[in-house]
């Protein structure tokens, strides 16, 4: 097949923690970042992002969403802390993560490490957004389906795109689940609000750089399987 990809090649530069204006850059650059600059974000670009976040389609056009960004130091630390503390105390999550750590495969070992490193450095991140399922009425009102995340998870990935061409530093995780009585409380949801991610922002403490994904030949097909 054709090699589409664009030109990363500098990417290995020291400008990879740049911002862009280069859709196939941000596309093919942008990776999950757990480490942050001790720097506040501006809530104008913060702004931004949740505003590429708007432009997204949904269920018939019903917007189901309200994106809630924290970033007082006092909510921000009360989430991340309570993340901490019950991913220390799961022994379920400890066992994964050692196992991980130990695995053949270094795929899965990069990616228990930075497990490890989201639940520790957490706190360090500058703000945190919460994207909320508000109003669900299409293509489902249950916000638990996979239908239910068709109508708001295609505006986190304009959000996370939106945060590397602003040279901000996210990762998408769905971590809320294990604190949503925290944001709950701490956040004053109403109860038909339903957490479907919880995603840090930041100047990034590591660069950008080149994704590693299965080729189209493995991928693509054709009119048929």
């Amino acid at each position: 097949m054709t090699d589409i990809s664009p030109d990363l090649a500098s990417m290995d530069a020291p400008h990879g923690r740049e911002p862009t204006n280069d859709l196939w850059e941000a596309m093919f650059s942008q990776r999950a970042i757990r480490y942050w600059k001790d720097k506040p974000v501006p809530r104008e670009l913060l702004e931004k992002v949740v505003l590429a976040g708007s432009k997204a389609p949904s269920g018939s056009n019903m917007q189901p969403w309200v994106f809630v960004i924290i970033d007082e130091e006092e909510k921000r630390l009360a989430v991340s802390n309570a993340l901490r503390d019950r991913v220390g105390e799961s022994e379920m999550m400890q066992q994964l993560m050692a196992e991980g750590k130990k695995s053949d495969d270094k795929s899965v070992r990069l990616m228990m490490n930075g497990a490890e490193a989201f639940f520790n450095q957490l706190g360090k991140a500058p703000a945190l957004i919460v994207p909320c399922l508000y109003n669900l009425a299409s293509p489902t009102n249950d916000p638990t389906t996979l239908h239910a995340g068709s109508s708001i998870y295609l505006a986190v990935q304009n959000m996370l795109l939106a945060a590397r061409g602003l040279g901000l530093g996210t990762v998408m995780t769905t971590a809320q689940d294990s604190v949503d009585d925290v944001l709950r409380a701490q956040l004053n949801l109403p109860d038909d609000a339903h957490p479907v991610a919880l995603i840090p922002i930041g100047y990034p403490e590591a660069k950008f750089g080149k994704t590693k994904r299965k080729p189209l030949s493995e991928i693509l097909r054709f009119n048929a399987w």
